[in-house]
């Protein structure tokens, strides 16, 4: 046939036009001849456009980015994204992502309209370290055309040594979609009181998809309601930072992470006036013994037992707790400052804690019956603590506070220097009187905040 003598070179510029209407002709212009094939394979130019498109659903596999990606090399490709569904922009990337190094241009359109020139923002595998997923209810609520969404952003502006990929989806990804993603930062914020919510059960889930993950935030809305089951049992044996706020579902979360080298918990939000959802019957659902007044008892029970579940699964070395609107019952503050030897840094605001609580930190002494002429012993729970905040507390009496502190710091200034408190912060507890204040001072000076 006359196109049979047409050069190499003139067919590379016919196919190079195909490619341009049509990015997919690729794999029918190479099944027409061995030739063709071979001219197509060799020629990395027309694998520089990647069509992703919600209709063809996830038929862009693994495989056939793998093939484009190598087919490509060594230039830069342009990835085309056409989605009216914002549920498939991570299922249609995520195969592509560990090139990210390698795009020159990221344009989507659909629901909304982006283009970002990649090539200049100099984005690589290591440095796209943030997944940030919004639930968001595209049917109710339309954005303002005045405020900006940014699928790739800096993390800080006018940086470019770490990025993240910011998404808002109507549900949290599917694992059945996505191959393993190596973010270590994710976020994930549902919506407000009319917004869209999720269960423990798909974000557990999702999480399974992230082994790299060092840090992962939850920025719920407290509704409450039957949680799906069975809940997966979720490895993350590089988390080091662990939040979670304003979610009705702490014990959910808390009984089914594994995290080994969990150094930073922040529980925040987590309180509510109501009865949540379901009943339990572990070791410690029992009534606190202590009957001590809360607030909060349901939510205090929840994150108290949750708390518990997570020490028992891998006792985490945690080394910060932060517990801001957020209680416990007194038998669980009992059983985690017993089993939290490497904690440094507790700060807890708004707390109904009662004054049996900060008795904790006190030195215990007890007999011991066994030693020569019954010598006795001192125990410290939370032996390493360095710094102790307390905001907003309520119900604490000056006088626990103060005697409690006192107490302890005088034992570990003289036994254990090393581990003493460093700082002690009393802001906001209405029953620390200035007297208090100038008491404690006299004892702990300058280290009294």
């Amino acid at each position: 046939s006359t196109i049979s003598v047409l050069p190499a070179e003139l067919l590379i510029e016919i196919f190079a036009y195909c490619v341009v209407n049509e990015p997919l002709s690729t794999i029918s212009l190479r099944r027409v001849s061995w030739w063709w094939q071979e001219l197509v394979d060799t020629s990395p130019r027309l694998w520089q456009t990647i069509a992703l498109d919600e209709a063809d659903g996830n038929a862009f596999s693994e495989m056939q980015a793998a093939m484009w990606i190598q087919r490509s090399k060594p230039l830069k490709y342009d990835i085309e994204l056409n989605v009216e569904d914002p549920d498939y922009i991570l299922p249609l990337l995520s195969p592509l992502l560990p090139s990210v190094d390698r795009w020159r241009s990221f344009r989507l359109s659909g629901k909304r309209d982006e283009e970002i020139m990649t090539e200049g923002l100099e984005i690589t595998p290591d440095s796209l370290t943030h997944l940030h997923l919004c639930l968001h209810d595209y049917e109710q609520d339309e954005f303002d055309d005045d405020e900006p969404r940014i699928t790739f952003s800096p993390i800080s502006p006018g940086q470019n040594f770490s990025f993240a990929l910011n998404l808002w989806v109507s549900k949290v990804p599917s694992l059945t979609l996505l191959p393993p993603l190596r973010f270590v930062h994710v976020t994930i914020a549902e919506g407000g009181s009319i917004g869209l919510h999720t269960q423990p059960k798909y974000i557990l889930e999702f999480l399974t998809a992230c082994p790299e993950l060092e840090s992962f935030f939850l920025s719920g809305w407290p509704h409450d309601g039957p949680i799906l089951e069975p809940l997966p049992v979720v490895n993350l044996p590089n988390l080091v930072t662990l939040h979670l706020k304003s979610t009705c579902f702490a014990r959910a979360f808390l009984s089914s992470f594994h995290t080994p080298r969990l150094e930073n918990l922040y529980l925040s939000h987590l309180n509510v006036d109501f009865q949540l959802y379901g009943e339990y019957h572990d070791d410690g659902d029992s009534e606190d013994e202590a009957h001590d007044y809360s607030q909060s008892p349901w939510s205090d029970q929840a994150t108290g037992m949750g708390l518990r579940k997570l020490i028992n699964r891998c006792n985490p070395p945690i080394r910060i707790l932060e517990m801001d609107f957020c209680d416990m019952r007194t038998k669980d503050f009992r059983y985690v400052f017993d089993r939290l030897p490497l904690l440094e840094d507790f700060h807890i605001v708004a707390s109904d804690m009662s004054d049996k609580v900060i008795r904790l930190l006190r030195p215990i002494e007890a007999r011991d019956s066994e030693g020569a002429g019954g010598d006795t012993l001192v125990r410290l729970r939370l032996p390493q603590l360095r710094r102790l905040r307390l905001t907003n507390c309520q119900r604490l009496s000056g006088k626990a506070i103060v005697e409690s502190v006192m107490a302890r710091v005088k034992w570990t200034d003289k036994e254990y220097p090393a581990y003493t408190l460093a700082e002690v912060a009393i802001a906001g507890c209405e029953r620390f009187s200035q007297w208090d204040r100038h008491v404690l001072s006299t004892e702990i000076g300058s280290r009294l905040r």
